[in-house]
């Protein structure tokens, strides 16, 4: 099998498994929204989970991961294995103690944290309480989910994705489970407590290859170590650049609150909406790719590294745009589809279906976003994203303070989809410097294209949607089978005009498909992808 192959293999696998945790993670939304709707309760729960979940973002997942695998695929690529354990060992001992520490300062200083970043909180003496103890309810989990970023980075090093992509299939279980079976003793309560134990469990999870490969972990810290010095360098730019995203989102929060935890709860839910096929197509091509452009930098192959850039970029746009088209034409019935039932309302429905339309217009370029920030991580050079980084800040500012006067909420969201469009020219204009072979002309010319094929995708979609709602009714098996017909058959529409058209992206994935069955030697060239070498540990 080709690495070409053998790439696309692990891919479907990646996104069926990552289907089925965003599938289970939206039935938990759909949970949380049945029992709390829109309420204080719910916007309480939003903030507790926000704040941790933006700390372990900027400081635990991402940028140690992003530091992390370059340096241990080059051990495992220039040095032995035992080097790479020790390297492994002594990160995760490291992000142990640094984590717990500061779970412990913001668990003291907790209402402090809340007032400075929901001020609109701060006027509700009941809702102010709320947030804070359900902050503090889960804010260990930036710990296990710190650990959990090395673990996994480890894990992408050798090549192993399986473990890491079913066990967030396990987090959303135990959540289901705990609001199941504790609500109606414990409250909002029982799904910060379940979120604890899931978070727990899935750490667990992403344990089990290092049995597979046979990690020999030891407790040393090594204070001292050169390797963990230039990790923690690093991390300094990515750490920066993710808590520059990071406070975009304390800004939106900032300003959220000040419409009440209602605007906070829908932003959230339509968040969940816009994130699924982000999280199914967008970091199922960036987690695969990641690896291979760290190794294609090793050996310096840059013409392949900017093949394989513009061909992940391209096949991100072809695969959301119809997304978007789907969320902005149909945002409405979708919200009410997942959510209106139970305390959930259609006044709920109303205001998370608005945050979904301004969301969608981002989304393909967010999606995109992530495999550019990963490209630069691939060649060490963190500190030309965080250039752009700092400039949205500002924007965020102007952005949120502009919109939400005359959109409220969804001004909110817009705020965020202009920033990730701005982000995404930003970024691709500092690759193309950085790596002149990447032919951003194409990329561009397929982004017309695309867009023009969305545009019919979402007339014919509206246009069969209409047909078949007033065919098929409200209920809910008449929700689902409209939404889902008119959504398979504008899909349809689209990728028979991408035949016809010859699009690369869509000729290109047919091809896939067909060496997929047919299983025919292919040239990993095509894409920039080099036949090799194999992981060290093997599978």
């Amino acid at each position: 099998m080709t690495r070409k192959e053998k790439l696309a293999r692990i891919t479907f696998w990646i996104m069926l498994a990552t289907l089925g945790s965003r599938a289970l993670g939206f039935l938990r939304e759909v949970q949380l929204a049945y029992y709390f709707g829109l309420s204080d309760m719910r916007g309480a729960f939003t903030v507790a989970f926000k704040i941790p979940n933006l700390i372990r973002t900027l400081i635990a997942d991402a940028a140690i991961s992003a530091a992390f695998i370059p340096v241990f695929t080059e051990s495992l690529l220039k040095h032995k294995e035992d080097r790479a354990w020790q390297i492994g060992s002594r990160m995760i001992n490291m992000t142990f103690l640094g984590l717990s520490f500061i779970v412990i300062v913001c668990e003291i200083f907790m209402p402090q944290i809340i007032r400075i970043t929901t001020p609109g909180f701060s006027e509700q003496a009941a809702l102010f309480e709320h947030t804070v103890r359900l902050s503090r309810i889960m804010f260990p989990i930036i710990t296990l989910l710190g650990i959990g970023g090395i673990v996994v980075g480890i894990a992408h090093s050798l090549q192993q994705f399986t473990a890491a992509s079913v066990a967030p299939i396990f987090w959303n279980i135990i959540n289901i489970l705990a609001v199941y079976f504790w609500t109606q003793h414990y409250g909002i309560d029982a799904a910060a407590w379940g979120l604890l134990a899931a978070t727990g469990v899935m750490l667990t999870v992403q344990v089990i290859p290092f049995f597979k490969a046979h990690f020999k972990y030891s407790w040393e810290l090594g204070w001292h170590d050169p390797t963990l010095r230039h990790i923690g360098m690093l991390m300094i730019p990515v750490s920066l650049s993710i808590g520059v995203i990071n406070f975009n989102a304390l800004v939106n929060n900032y300003f959220a609150s000040q419409l009440g935890a209602q605007a906070l709860a829908a932003i959230d839910s339509a968040f969940r909406l816009f994130q699924l096929p982000q999280g199914l197509f967008a970091i199922a091509i960036g987690t695969v790719l990641f690896p291979t452009l760290s190794q294609l930098i090793i050996q310096k192959e840059y013409k392949r590294f900017a093949k394989a850039m513009d061909f992940g970029i391209r096949e991100i746009f072809f695969v959301t745009l119809p997304f978007t088209g789907f969320f902005m034409i149909l945002a409405l019935p979708i919200s009410q589809f997942c959510f209106e039932r139970g305390a959930f309302g259609l006044q709920d429905s109303k205001m998370v279906a608005v945050a979904l339309i301004y969301y969608s217009i981002g989304m393909a370029f967010t999606s995109a976003n992530t495999l550019l920030n990963r490209g630069f991580y691939s060649l060490k050079k963190t500190w030309l994203a965080l250039n752009v980084s700092f400039i949205n800040i500002g924007l965020t500012i102007v952005l949120n303070w502009w919109l939400m006067k005359p959109l409220g909420h969804g001004g909110i969201c817009l705020a965020t989809s202009l920033v990730s469009i701005f982000t995404f020219f930003g970024l691709l204009y500092l690759m193309k410097k950085e790596v002149p072979e990447l032919e951003a002309t194409s990329i561009f010319r397929s982004l017309l294209k695309l867009s023009l094929l969305t545009f019919i995708f979402s007339g014919s979609l509206y246009f069969i949607w209409t047909i078949l709602d007033m065919a098929c009714g409200r209920s809910f098996l008449g929700q689902l089978i409209s939404l889902t017909l008119s959504f398979g058959l504008a899909g349809g529409i689209y990728l028979l005009l991408g035949l016809l058209f010859r699009l690369e992206e869509m000729t290109e994935s047919v091809k896939l498909l067909t060496r997929r069955m047919q299983k025919p030697p292919v040239e990993s060239s095509q894409i920039g992808l080099p036949p090799g070498p194999p992981s060290p540990l093997g599978h």
